[in-house]
C-alpha cells in the first residue's frame, strides 16, 4: 500500500520540506510524488551519489517492515505508507536525513549527527528550515535503529 500522493504532498509534516524541495526539483514532468519503479535507473538519475541513495532506500530501509522508497519533488525519500509522511530523504553527495522522535534525535545529536551541513562553495543547509525533528545522518553505527524509530514516529507509534 502507497499513499496518494495528495496525502503526502499535502501533510501539514511535510511542509517544510516540500518548500525546500519543490523549488530545487530538477525533474521535468515528474510528479512531486512517484516511485522508484516509474523510473529506468533511480539509483543514478536523482541527482544524489547512488550509494547515498541505496544507504537511504536499502541499507536503512531493510530494518522497516514495508518498502517505503519514493521520491519527493525530484529526490529519494522514505514515506510512510499509511500516514504519507515523509520520515527520511537524501540529496547531494553526502547528505542524508531522518525525521526523530526525541529521544533518538537527543542520541543521534550526542554521537555527533548534526542540524546544519556545511557546503563548500553552496549555501548551508539548516534543517530548521524543514523541522525540528529532523537530524542529518552520517553513517552512524545506530542509524538503522533511529530509521525503525522515524518509521515508527512517522506512524504515529511514539
Amino acid at each position: 500500500m502507497r499513499p496518494a500522493a495528495e496525502i503526502v504532498v499535502g501533510n501539514p509534516v511535510n511542509a517544510g520540506l516540500r518548500r525546500y524541495r519543490e523549488p530545487r526539483h530538477g525533474q521535468p514532468g515528474m510528479a512531486a510524488v512517484t516511485y522508484p519503479e516509474a523510473l529506468e535507473r533511480p539509483y543514478d538519475t536523482l541527482g544524489p551519489n547512488p550509494d547515498l541513495v541505496a544507504r537511504l532506500w536499502d541499507e536503512l530501509g531493510r530494518v522497516l517492515p514495508v518498502d517505503c522508497r519514493a521520491i519527493f519533488y525530484g529526490g529519494p525519500a522514505l514515506i510512510h505508507p499509511e500516514t504519507g509522511i515523509v520520515f527520511g530523504f537524501a540529496g547531494g553527495t553526502h547528505t542524508h536525513a531522518l525525521r526523530l522522535p526525541e529521544t533518538e534525535r537527543r542520541q543521534a545529536l550526542q554521537v555527533g549527527a548534526l542540524r546544519v551541513r556545511h557546503y563548500p562553495g553552496q549555501p548551508s543547509f539548516d534543517l530548521s528550515e524543514i523541522g525540528e525533528e529532523w537530524v542529518f545522518c552520517g553513517w552512524y553505527r545506530d542509524e538503522e535503529a533511529w530509521c525503525r524509530a522515524a518509521y515508527d514516529y512517522a506512524g504515529g507509534v511514539t
